[in-house]
């Protein structure tokens, strides 16, 4: 685990969880959905736990 916040992580997770949709939360945080979806399996990654469920193009 990391020793401190990324605050990208953090926005993307925010973002992410506020909108639902890894597509528009990209779109919000002018990102490729790539982008936002790596960031947030590395924040996973580094946390220990899976922090959405996939569920087709959308997260829970």
């Amino acid at each position: 685990m990391s020793a401190t916040l990324d605050s990208r992580q953090m926005l993307a997770f925010a973002t992410l969880a506020r909108r639902g949709s890894f597509t528009m939360a990209a779109k919000d945080l002018f990102l490729t959905q790539s982008a936002v979806s790596h960031t947030i399996k590395t924040f996973e990654r580094e946390v220990g736990a899976r922090l959405f469920d996939r569920v087709g193009k959308k997260c829970i």
